[in-house]
């Protein structure tokens, strides 16, 4: 029999705190740079962070910046500006991977969205991935 909700019984509600987008073992850094740009432009897009004023400069030199390492094979920057979200590829990994975080109020944050929307992306340009969320906290608290 199926369980009734109480009208006083609150939802518990899970909050995301970041999520790691980590690829398959056969991806390389390098199969990334057909993507990057669009990939980086999609991610300021939903976190509104593309600057307002010379914002076309700041993008291409950006996506310019990270293609070069990807084109190299090695792990390039992402945005680690400050800004209210961050695109970082952590160091110290061996897997290709970059995590997403906000730099905002819990409450505010849209990072389920934007995760999302940048794990479709991915599905649709073929490139395989899971989803991990708040791997950032985990590994925060083994460093101490």
């Amino acid at each position: 029999m199926p369980r009734k909700e109480k009208k006083n019984e609150k939802k518990m509600e899970i909050i995301k705190h970041n999520s790691t987008i980590r690829f398959e073992e056969d991806v390389e850094f390098k199969d990334l740079t057909p993507i990057f740009p669009e990939l980086y432009t999609l991610f300021m897009d939903l976190a509104e962070q593309i600057p307002d004023e010379g914002g076309e400069e700041f993008m291409q030199m950006m996506i310019d910046q990270n293609l070069k390492d990807l084109r190299n094979n090695k792990k390039p920057p992402g945005h680690n500006r400050e800004a209210r979200y961050r695109m970082i590829f952590p160091l110290g990994r061996e897997d290709v991977e970059f995590i997403l975080y906000p730099r905002i109020a819990e409450e505010e944050s849209e990072i389920e969205m934007i995760t999302s929307k940048i794990s479709d992306f991915l599905e649709e340009n073929g490139l395989e991935h899971e989803v991990i969320w708040d791997e950032m906290e985990f590994l925060m608290e083994e460093k101490d």
